[in-house]
């Protein structure tokens, strides 16, 4: 049997325009980006560089790529307008009615002239409705000054129950008895389908509010019918609440007299007839509901079965099925050429090859050589910046330099701004290489304090002239003195490792400067140059510090050395602790011999370098920096900005 195939129609057809304007949205999309791709390409490198790199891109792949996201978008709106065709009939099914209940919580509804009040018996009083009926959806709605939906329509009667019993008078805070905003509210909790709707208005009828008339004749134009329970008696009956000690009291007005609410039928009765519906008391037992629930029952049209209607069959699995099937189809597509075209292999092969070297980081120096000769400064400057991401400081000094060599005006403020970031990362990886300052400060302050207590230990050992105590004297203090040597020899490294990490955050400093003075208007170029020159305040600081603990700690060391000379002076030589001769010049101590030939100034090989004049006097003038400091970042031969008219490397 084949399908059927008649009556073909959307069932949401509001969605078709996604299968329009979707793709149509898409493709726009597509083109811009394809503009402001082939943008970015063209400021990263020369078009005959671009060539090259992008040989192996396939333009083709890349539009049937689109193509297929943009037909899956189209299939989307289609799947969502739920194409139908073909015919099934369904029998009517028994519906039950849709029972909202509308039950006043304000104070007046704490009158006793129901026992025990009148909302308890309201609630009472509908818990029995509803086991009664055992069939449809009820909820519930509680109102005072405001309306609030307690319970969503709900076949569950027991969590219909909780939520009903757990109504009072403080549900609602605002005060007040506004029927109208109940009734609005019970409309939109009721669902709008084919079931009847039924509203139950459970109140003592005082609307102080006057609205419940007009809002029971909007409802009853949308075919509701409402029925009213009066709960209380004509008479009425004082109000009693809790005050604020627990104990009942009488509810006054404002005027001090003892407020009395009243049943207010006439109210009720109106709103009912507004809505075709019938108004009941409800007596002291509840009966009131039980009128409501046969008159509910004898209401048209009757529960029953409702006609057979003919229903589109669904048919969106396969518009659903084409979607994923392009979208996987798209996500298994490259873009690349399965081969690399031919004719392109001679220029591409030189390209490569150079990339290779001077990416892989052999032959760096040869590489570099090479790009200076052949290349263009984009090129290089690219090939720089490469370096410069996959961490390669060195290579990309030299890269960047190079490219600053060629002179190409556009080039030069893109060069000078990655060569500071160069310059700052190598200034980090220099301060790797040493002890951190704050710890080797620490340090050495311990063992300052540990020095002069032996010293003070020896004076007073001398003062006494006995033996005993000379002896521990001198052996206490050889030992402070191989600590003084430990710590003066982490002060020095952690002062070359700074020192090597100022130079080069000097240059960077430089270099960010420079940047801004070929392009003022690089804001980021300006703004890493402060953040550069608060390091290297920072960095100077540390530097001040250092060397203050390392004349602290030679100070303590030729104190500590005088004394230990005049303990050995006193202490007779079969008395002196072993290894105690020759021990003046301790292993880590220059002697004046290895100081021959040096000059001052430490370098990262190990060796002693010489001092410029003008670092000399730019280090000086940055040790009597005070609060108010300006770092010369800008004068001298290493941090002066460039000059457009002279070569800015």
């Amino acid at each position: 049997m084949g399908m059927n195939f008649t009556n073909p129609h959307f069932a949401e057809p509001q969605w078709l325009w996604l299968a329009v304007l979707g793709p149509a949205a898409l493709f726009a999309l597509q083109r811009y980006s394809a503009w402001a791709r082939r943008r970015q390409l063209a400021r990263l490198a020369h078009p005959q560089v671009l060539e090259r790199l992008t040989a192996s891109h396939s333009p083709t792949r890349r539009a049937a790529k689109e193509a297929l996201l943009l037909l899956a978008l189209g299939g989307l709106g289609l799947t969502l307008a739920r194409p139908q065709w073909g015919q099934t009939s369904e029998a009517g099914q028994a519906l039950g009615k849709d029972t909202v209940f509308l039950l006043d919580c304000s104070r007046s509804m704490l009158a006793a002239d129901i026992a025990p009040n009148r909302l308890e018996r309201a609630k009472l009083a509908i818990l029995d409705y509803v086991q009664r009926v055992g069939r449809g959806r009820v909820g519930v709605v509680a109102f005072a000054g405001q309306a609030f939906l307690q319970c969503p329509l709900t076949y569950d009667y027991t969590a219909f129950g909780e939520a009903l019993m757990s109504i009072d008078e403080k549900t609602i805070p605002i005060p007040g008895t506004d029927i109208g905003r109940a009734l609005d509210e019970a409309f939109r909790a009721a669902e709008k389908g084919e079931r009847q709707k039924l509203l139950v208005l459970v109140t003592d009828g005082e609307d102080l509010e006057k609205g419940g008339v007009k809002a029971a004749e909007k409802l009853a134009q949308q075919g509701v019918v409402a029925f009213t329970v009066g709960v209380g008696t004509p008479a009425g009956s004082e109000i009693q609440v809790l005050n604020e000690q627990g104990r009942l009291e009488l509810l006054r007005d404002a005027r001090g007299e003892v407020v009395r609410s009243r049943l207010d039928e006439p109210t009720l009765q109106a709103i009912a007839q507004a809505t075709q519906g019938a108004y009941y008391p409800l007596g002291p037992l509840g009966e009131g509901l039980t009128r409501v629930r046969l008159a509910a029952e004898n209401l048209k049209p009757a529960l029953g079965a409702g006609p057979a209607r003919k229903l589109g069959i669904d048919r969106f699995h396969f518009p659903l099925a084409l979607v994923l099937m392009l979208l996987v189809a798209e996500s298994l597509m490259g873009t690349r050429r399965r081969s690399r075209p031919l004719h392109q292999a001679g220029a591409s092969l030189w390209f490569a090859a150079a990339a290779l070297a001077a990416l892989a980081g052999t032959g760096t120096q040869a590489a570099a050589a090479e790009w200076s000769g052949n290349a263009e400064p984009r090129e290089i400057y690219n090939a720089g910046t490469q370096q410069l991401e996959q961490g390669k400081l060195r290579e990309a000094e030299q890269l960047l330099e190079s490219a600053l060599a060629r002179q190409a005006e556009a080039l030069q403020p893109h060069a000078l701004y990655n060569l500071g970031h160069v310059r700052f990362r190598q200034g980090l990886e220099e301060l790797k290489k040493g002890p951190a300052a704050k710890p080797t400060r620490q340090r050495g302050t311990a063992i300052a304090e540990s020095g002069q207590g032996a010293v003070q230990t020896a004076a007073d050992a001398l003062e006494t002239k006995d033996l005993q105590r000379m002896v521990n004297a001198y052996l206490l203090g050889r030992g402070v003195r191989k600590e003084l040597n430990a710590a003066i020899k982490a002060v020095r490294q952690a002062t070359q490792a700074y020192g090597g990490a100022l130079n080069r955050w000097q240059r960077a400093s430089g270099d960010f400067k420079s940047a801004c003075e070929l392009n003022p208007k690089d804001a980021a170029a300006r703004e890493n140059a402060g953040i550069v020159d608060q390091n290297i305040a920072r960095l100077v600081d540390s530097l001040r510090e250092l060397q203050q603990m390392a004349g602290m700690l030679g100070n303590m060391k030729q104190e500590l050395g005088d004394k230990m000379k005049q303990l050995k002076g006193q202490i007779p030589a079969e008395n002196m602790p072993p290894g105690a001769a020759g021990e003046e010049e301790e292993e880590g101590d220059p002697s004046p011999k290895d100081l021959e030939g040096r000059e001052e100034g430490p370098t990262k090989e190990g060796k002693e370098m010489k001092l410029s004049p003008e670092q000399a006097s730019w280090l000086l003038e940055a040790f009597r920096l005070d609060k108010e400091r300006r770092l010369p970042m800008g004068e001298g031969s290493q941090g002066q900005p460039r000059d457009r008219n002279r070569p800015t490397w």
